[in-house]
């Protein structure tokens, strides 16, 4: 089921840090390339993060730096009675610092997120991988969703499957690592769009 979203858009709720106002909510669905509960299919819900501005600490003291976050919502909560005093203390004795947060709450800002994938490889196919990931990312478009990704992999007979993940690399003498980034909110249904795509081969 997913989130209910206690936290709306443009309020005040506890963050890890402190208190923060949302700006943006976002819902994450299960991928190929999740760890998937055996009673969860692709497409499923998985979790909903919130992008938010922290003003102050629980404190009631300032956060002037590395304010804009995103972060799961499971891990928030909403603001009781003693907790609103506290940031209405806050405001009241910081009234410039408040009006510059405010200021800063009408800036958006892009947060930029990613996706690991790890795959073993043989030793002898390294040269093989390399130039069909080279391939693979000449062939993919601006965005893409990893379906999308999996069929450029299938169209040039990639020699690795995309949907056997490596859960750990404890053991594996060759492998290679992709990643995947995104910038949160985009999305074309339930599916992340990718925008950039990088590989590495380890050992």
């Amino acid at each position: 089921m997913e989130s209910s979203r206690w936290i709306k858009e443009g309020e005040w709720f506890c963050a890890v840090q402190g208190f923060a106002i949302a700006e943006k909510l976002y819902n994450f669905y299960f991928e190929e390339y999740d760890h998937i509960p055996q009673n969860k299919k692709v497409g499923d819900y998985k979790l909903s993060a919130v992008k938010y501005k922290l003003f102050c600490d629980f404190d009631g003291h300032l956060i002037r730096r590395n304010r804009c976050k995103i972060f799961n919502m499971s891990w928030c909560s909403p603001m009781n009675a003693k907790l609103k005093r506290v940031l209405q203390k806050s405001i009241k004795d910081n009234p410039k610092e408040y009006t510059s947060f405010i200021n800063f709450l009408e800036k958006p800002q892009e947060m930029k997120g990613w996706e690991v994938l790890e795959y073993k490889i043989p030793a002898d196919s390294k040269v093989k991988v390399i130039q069909d990931m080279e391939r693979i990312k000449k062939d993919l478009p601006l965005k893409f969703t990893f379906p999308e990704l999996m069929k450029a992999a299938a169209d040039h007979g990639c020699v690795i499957d995309l949907t056997d993940f490596l859960k750990d690399t404890f053991m594996v003498e060759h492998y290679i690592r992709i990643t995947l980034n995104y910038t949160y909110g985009d999305c074309v249904g339930k599916r992340i769009l990718f925008h950039n795509f990088d590989f590495e081969i380890k050992r």
